[in-house]
């Protein structure tokens, strides 16, 4: 008998104990005093932004966590530490995307770097003061699309250079077996010259933000000698990207005399030049804008020249 009481005790002591517990978490987690305003507890959003204000109902408070909100894993800063910020300063995502700071003044600034996938980006922001606790919710679409607004483009100072060489070019054997001078097309020794175009960016989503149907751009005409030798459109692309010399309407003649053969080797004049670009992108949708900066490499066939042998 005395044993039951003592295990009726013991369970209704338990049940207290539980019922103390629930009680002091649900006390640590009071709805009512949410420390962000509703309408900022979850943002759909198509851009990115720049120095963003978040009010915190708070005098004090933290970002105790930063987490994806598809797998819940927690994000890392650019030590590889998970995303915390507690005193004034400035945290960024080791992937550079997301950046946050508190101010001397308890103020939350955010930066968030376009979402140039197809998949939208959702992740958490942990807050935390006292005994209050929050959470805002980013959901983050890409653009409808992109366009540049603005160039600079800068030519390396002693990257321009010209040469000659027989760089894509090849040598054909004519043969004349007539008694008459005749012409042959030579066009096909030069099938193998290129228009020759590289960009290169380590920026955030620097080839990103271009549609495939937008991919032509235009950037600053070539002029030797105070002449136009080229003046286009490039592929914006990571890498290079070639272009044939030889054109459908192009045609290059020789004459050989009567009764002859020769040998026609190729040879062209290069010009290579090395840009600095700055171009600065604006999301049509919402106005938000950014640069991509980034280096550009040119190789332009200026003159075909032909060797008899």
């Amino acid at each position: 008998m005395t044993n039951k009481i003592s295990s009726l005790l013991r369970i209704t002591l338990l049940a207290i104990s539980f019922y103390s517990l629930s009680s002091c978490a649900k006390d640590d987690f009071d709805a009512n005093h949410q420390l962000v305003d509703p309408s900022l507890s979850e943002q759909k959003i198509n851009t990115g932004f720049t120095n963003q204000e978040v009010p915190i109902k708070a005098d004090n408070w933290s970002i105790t966590y930063v987490k994806d909100g598809v797998t819940g894993e927690p994000l890392k800063n650019k030590i590889g530490e998970p995303f915390k910020l507690s005193e004034a300063g400035v945290m960024e995502l080791e992937s550079g995307w997301l950046k946050m700071e508190k101010t001397a003044d308890n103020k939350l600034i955010v930066s968030l770097l376009e979402n140039f996938s197809d998949h939208p980006r959702k992740f958490i922001v942990g807050l935390v003061s006292d005994n209050k606790q929050d959470e805002i919710t980013y959901i983050q679409s890409r653009g409808e699309s992109y366009e540049i607004v603005k160039k600079d483009i800068q030519e390396v100072e002693g990257s321009k250079t010209v040469y000659s060489s027989t760089e894509g070019c090849s040598t054909v054997t004519l043969k004349n077996d007539t008694d008459l001078e005749k012409s042959f097309d030579i066009t096909a020794i030069f099938e193998g010259v290129k228009y020759s175009s590289e960009f290169t960016s380590e920026d955030y989503g620097a080839f990103d933000w271009i549609g495939a149907a937008d991919s032509l751009i235009s950037m600053d005409q070539l002029i030797v000698d105070g002449s136009v030798r080229w003046n286009g459109q490039v592929v914006y692309k990571k890498g290079t990207t070639l272009e044939d010399f030889v054109k459908e309407s192009s045609k290059e003649e020789i004459k050989v005399a009567p009764n002859s053969t020769v040998q026609v080797s190729g040879e062209m004049e290069y010009l290579e030049r090395t840009c600095e670009y700055t171009f600065t992108i604006k999301n049509s949708s919402s106005g938000h804008q950014f640069p991509v900066k980034g280096i550009w490499k040119q190789k332009v066939p200026l003159s075909p020249h032909t060797i008899l042998n």
